[in-house]
């Protein structure tokens, strides 16, 4: 749950409900999915050595996600709520950590490429991951991409491995809104 970006991020607005989105989420997964809460990795604004933390890096794809799956047995739901962005010249999309800066999303935030890469190689029997941001780099709160000078640049979405589900708040070029 990325919500309080002006603590420790450079020029990006919150996202005020990602905390209550995050909280009502882990109870459904608790009491109507049976999931121990034990087996839940919760995180609040989490920074970019916490999300390679949990999802490995393009170096190692053993993060805690990794460490805590039984083969073949575990089944496992990713669910981020947060800002999602594109950046860079090829429109790679990326989670926005907490710490990102918003000039360096494509040095400072986590490649979502990376995640389906490195969530492909957990042996879970299944994966679901569900996104409540989207890569527009626009939002409610104001644009995460402050200084483009009018310049738009197109998300392009990476695809995942078979066995991944994901559901998103919304399309690539899409703006995921939410009520007051």
């Amino acid at each position: 749950a990325n919500s309080n970006y002006q603590k420790l991020g450079k020029g990006i607005p919150n996202v005020k409900p990602a905390y209550t989105d995050a909280k009502n989420i882990k109870k459904y997964f608790m009491e109507s999915l049976g999931v121990r809460e034990g087996n839940i990795i919760f995180e609040k604004d989490a920074t970019r050595a916490q999300l390679m933390s949990i999802f490995g890096s393009n170096d190692d794809h053993r993060g805690k996600l990794f460490n805590w799956t039984k083969p073949n047995v575990s089944k496992v739901y990713v669910y981020y709520a947060g800002h999602g962005a594109p950046a860079g010249d090829k429109g790679t999309t990326y989670l926005v950590p907490s710490d990102t800066d918003s000039e360096t999303v494509q040095l400072t935030a986590y490649p979502l490429k990376q995640l389906y890469s490195n969530l492909g190689k957990v042996p879970a029997t299944s994966i679901t991951v569900i996104l409540e941001a989207c890569f527009s780099g626009n939002s409610q709160g104001g644009n995460l991409l402050v200084n483009t000078s009018g310049i738009s640049v197109v998300p392009r979405m990476p695809s995942t491995p078979k066995k991944i589900t994901v559901i998103s708040a919304g399309a690539a070029n899409q703006v995921a809104s939410w009520e007051e």
